[in-house]
Parts: C-alpha cells; sequence; structure tokens
C-alpha cells in the first residue's frame, strides 16, 4: 500500500526521496529517480514501480571500488573488468567479474544489497537534495538486486529521513487513525522491523490517533513520528480518517486477494484479561499444531479410545471451537484459526467414527510412528553409517509419498520432518513446504521451508519456482519476479520457469534475462 493512493502524483516535482520512491512504486513507474545535491548524483532505476538497481557517482559508492574496499576482488581484477566494458551491449560489471571467477554470485548479491542500502540510505539522509524522476527505460544492464524487495527499501529510506518538519507535514493532521497493512505476523516475516516499529505496529487498532500513538514510547511525538513516517512510506501502515478506514486490516490468512475477504478489526490485547489473553493464545497454538498432530491427538484420545469417547471428544470440540464463537468481543479476529481446529477435529472424527476406516488408520500410523522412532534414534546415534541415514532418509520419504497418496498428510508431514532433521534433502524440504502449504495458517513455515530448499541447493530450480508460486498467490509480482530470475538463471531451458517469466514481464525482459544467464553459464 502506497501512501499516496488517492491520486497518481506528478513524479517529476520534487519530492523527498522516500516519498518519491513510495509514489514510483504505487505508480508502477519506469524511470531513473536521481537525486543530486551538487557534489553527488545517485540514481535509483525503476522498472514498473520496482527498485532494480541503485548508481553513484561517487567512487567509493561504484561497484568496483565498493568490492575492492571490501577486500573481495583486487584493483587489478576491478581494472580488467572495466576495460573489457567498452561496448553498450556488454554485461553489467558484477557479472563480468563473476564470469572471470573473481566473486561469487550468492557473494556479489550480498555485496550489491549492501551497496544499494548504502546509496539509498545516504540519498535519503543529505539534506537540500533534488530529487527527481526522469521517466523512460534505460538502455544499460544494471547489476540487479534479486532478493532486496522495494518496500524494504523504502523504508530504510524513510528511517533516513531526519527532517521533522517534513515528516510532520506527510502525517498531519495528527487525530488521523493509523492501522497495519496486513497482520503484524505477516510484516514481521516481510520486513526487518526494529523492535520499536513493532512495538507501534502492536499497539494500532485502528482507533488510536497518531497523536495517541505518539504517546505509547517516552520520546514522545520526536521519537515516534518518524516511525510512523517509516513504516507509512513502506506501506506498512495505512494513515487515514476513521471515516475512509472501511476495513482495519485483512490478515494474510488466505489466497484471496486484499479486499476480496472479510473485514476483521483487531483485538488490543493490552485491554484484555489474563484468562481473555490465556484463551486467544491458546487456539492460536492449536490451530496451528494441530495440523501435525493425529487424529487421536487432535480429539485429545489416546489411540484405544471408545467409540463413545470419540463422539463426546468431537461435540465438545465443536461447541468450545465454534466458529461462532469468533461473534465473542476478545475473538473477533480469530475466526480462522477456531475454522482450522473444528475442520481438522471433523477430519479426525470422520476416520475414528467408522470401524473400518479406524482399523485402516490404525496400522498406518503404528507403522508411521516406529519410523520415527528409527529416526530419532538415528538422529541421537553419534557415529552412524552415512549409508544408514541416508538409507533411513530414503526410506522416510518414500513413505510419506505413500501417505500423501493415501490421504494422510498429517503423517506424511512427520515423517517428512524427521527425514530432514537428519539431512536437509532439497527434494525433501520442498515436498514438505508443498504440504504445510495446504494450510493457510502455516504459510510463514512453509516460506521458511522453501528457504531452506533453496540454501541446501540454490541452483534447485523447483524450489525457486515454488516460492515465485507462493509470491503469485499473495500478489507480490516483485518477489515473484525475482524467484523466477533465480529459476532461470539456475535453468535457462526450464520450460516452465521460462514461461512464467514471460507471462509475468515480457517476452523482451526474458529475452534480456536469458541472455544473461546464458552468459554466466558459458564461463
Amino acid at each position: 500500500m502506497a501512501p499516496h493512493q488517492k491520486s497518481r502524483l506528478d513524479l517529476r516535482r520534487s519530492l523527498p526521496l522516500p516519498e518519491l520512491m513510495a509514489t514510483a512504486q504505487y505508480n508502477r513507474s519506469t524511470g531513473i529517480l536521481r537525486a543530486s545535491d551538487g557534489s553527488a548524483t545517485r540514481e535509483l532505476i525503476f522498472v514498473n514501480g520496482e527498485l532494480r538497481a541503485a548508481h553513484s557517482n561517487l567512487e567509493d559508492e561504484k561497484l568496483g571500488s565498493w568490492l575492492v574496499g571490501r577486500d573481495l576482488i583486487s584493483e587489478d581484477e576491478k581494472a580488467l573488468a572495466l576495460l573489457s566494458q567498452g561496448a553498450t551491449d556488454q554485461p553489467p560489471l558484477g557479472h563480468l567479474l563473476v564470469r572471470r571467477g573473481c566473486i561469487e554470485q550468492d557473494a556479489l548479491e550480498h555485496e550489491l544489497e549492501d551497496l544499494t542500502v548504502t546509496i539509498v540510505r545516504r540519498a535519503a539522509a543529505t539534506l537540500r537534495t533534488l530529487n527527481e524522476f526522469v521517466e523512460g527505460r534505460t538502455s544499460s544492464q544494471p547489476d540487479t538486486i534479486p532478493n532486496l524487495t522495494t518496500p524494504q527499501v523504502i523504508l530504510v529510506a524513510a528511517r533516513s529521513l531526519s527532517n521533522l518538519e517534513v515528516i510532520r507535514s506527510n502525517l498531519e493532521p495528527l487525530e488521523q487513525v493509523a492501522w497495519p497493512s496486513t497482520s503484524l505476523e505477516t510484516l514481521l516475516n516481510e520486513f526487518t522491523l526494529t523492535p520499536q516499529e513493532a512495538f507501534i505496529i502492536s499497539r494500532m487498532d485502528g482507533s488510536r490517533s497518531l497523536k495517541g500513538l505518539a504517546a505509547v514510547l517516552p520520546g514522545g511525538e520526536n521519537e515516534v513520528l518518524p516511525i510512523l513516517y517509516a513504516l507509512r512510506m513502506a506501506g506498512i501502515i495505512i494513515v487515514g480518517t476513521a471515516s475512509e478506514q472501511t476495513r482495519t486490516f485483512t490478515p494474510d490468512f488466505s489466497s484471496e486477494p486484499p479486499g476480496s475477504g472479510q473485514h476483521i478489526s483487531i483485538v488490543d490485547e493490552a485491554s484484555l484479561e489474563p484468562s481473555q489473553l490465556s484463551e486467544r493464545e491458546r487456539i492460536r497454538r492449536l490451530a496451528g499444531e494441530c495440523q501435525r498432530m493425529d487424529h487421536y491427538r487432535v480429539l485429545g484420545l489416546e489411540p484405544g479410545a471408545h467409540n463413545n469417547d470419540i463422539r463426546g471428544a468431537w461435540e465438545r470440540i465443536q461447541q468450545e471451537f465454534s466458529p461462532d464463537n469468533s461473534s465473542i468481543p476478545h475473538l473477533r479476529d480469530l475466526k480462522p484459526e477456531l475454522t482450522t481446529i473444528v475442520d481438522r477435529a471433523r477430519e479426525a472424527y470422520e476416520v475414528l467414527a467408522d470401524p473400518r476406516s479406524r482399523k485402516r488408520y490404525n496400522t498406518v500410523l503404528r507403522s508411521m510412528q516406529d519410523e520415527v522412532e528409527r529416526a530419532k534414534r538415528a538422529t541421537r546415534a553419534p557415529r552412524i553409517d552415512p549409508r544408514v541415514r541416508a538409507q533411513l532418509v530414503e526410506a522416510n520419504i518414500k513413505r510419506a509419498s505413500e501417505l500423501i497418496h493415501s490421504g494422510e498428510p498429517y503423517l506424511a508431514i512427520k515423517l517428512l520432518e524427521q527425514a530432514c532433521e537428519i539431512e536437509r534433502r532439497p527434494d525433501a524440504l520442498l515436498q514438505l513446504a508443498r504440504l504445510l502449504l495446504r494450510n493457510p495458517l502455516w504459510k510463514n513455515r512453509a516460506l521458511k521451508t522453501l528457504r531452506l530448499a533453496i540454501e541446501a541447493d540454490p541452483h534447485f530450480v523447483d524450489a525457486w519456482i515454488e516460492l515465485a508460486e507462493f509470491w503469485r498467490r499473495r500478489q507480490n509480482p516483485e518477489r515473484q519476479r525475482k524467484a523466477l530470475e533465480r529459476a532461470v538463471a539456475a535453468d535457462p531451458d526450464h520450460e516452465k520457469a521460462t514461461t512464467m517469466y514471460r507471462q509475468l514481464m515480457g517476452q523482451r525482459e526474458l529475452e534480456r534475462l536469458l541472455s544473461r544467464a546464458r552468459r554466466s553459464q558459458a564461463r
């Protein structure tokens, strides 16, 4: 959510850098955002509203000198790479350095991120800077920043702005209210927030004014307003009047696009009784854990439970965790969690209430428990034969696949978790992530598992594609693009990866990406 949602502002007029960046992102603009202060000129390259690269005319902010200063390349390596960049159709400097073996791709990307953040931070912090946006696509091929999102960079820029007068004018009138653009859990996963930023967000319930929020920290307005400004510029919070607030926020617990789901208001936990807080925590914990429990544990029973016990447990859960309980004020934002608990319990009851399906399930459960126990013993064993460990992992993965096909994903999750604990195999982690994605409340856990798969094998195309699909479903084209760029870079001939990138970015961008990827592979 950009801070300028009511109209498309003129990008050519001079605005504070964070506001100009946020406007360029919201308008999906393509061009160069230039920040000049007389001695330094810094350029931020935007394509369709996404920050792709950052340049500077200062020597210590140029990539070659930056890498030399970090002792990552030598002056000779820098000079030779610059010398070979004579033609305009040559690849960017970082690409050349990777191709020459001067630096690894992952290390280059990390340095590009640090350099970009440094350029943006210094540009935003410099007083008396003339900021202007020149529309149009650049003909150069910049070194891109695949793992750094535009909202996060805008947050960095806004934090660096020190002009309190400019900050106050953007937020006034201070009688306006503020509310998060999505759930705090999602924001913590999407952004690297400071403790103060996270605390301020947690205090927002859609009714506190900006002036009221300024009272929650000892420093008052001088300390809180810059935080609110940074959060607003990055789209983390929305600022407006109470009448403009048609919804407080839509927690990202489903794959539905923003605005198409329920309108849910935040519960201010600071005003709740200890017993109410305890009940909320219990519901959240059970909603998260129930997908990993077997059918008996979901109902709070042991495998030898009587049929009457099974029926009674199901009736108790229906009553205790009914989604209708979300009409109770202190539970009004927990309807998704309550629904998850009841749906999971219903599935368990339907299996266990039928004698034939229960008998079959008991057989599967016993065999799965035996395999989990063997995996635990293997994990504890100090010097187990690597071949035995590999065989155990293979057996768990194979058994998990059988459980998935037989309709027992919860038991399969347990086996895959054990297998990945023994050995972080990319294919097993991907399979586990796909299972976790079936539960909307587990999206963050699934995302972490996908990232583990990519860490285990940065060239695992299927994991990058799954990550791209993850961001597509959440309508985040920037992160979707970056995941697809990594997939295509790993395998330029991968049909699905190239097709998805073409559909997202167009044929021209695909050809440029393929050209860079094939040059890199040819080195």
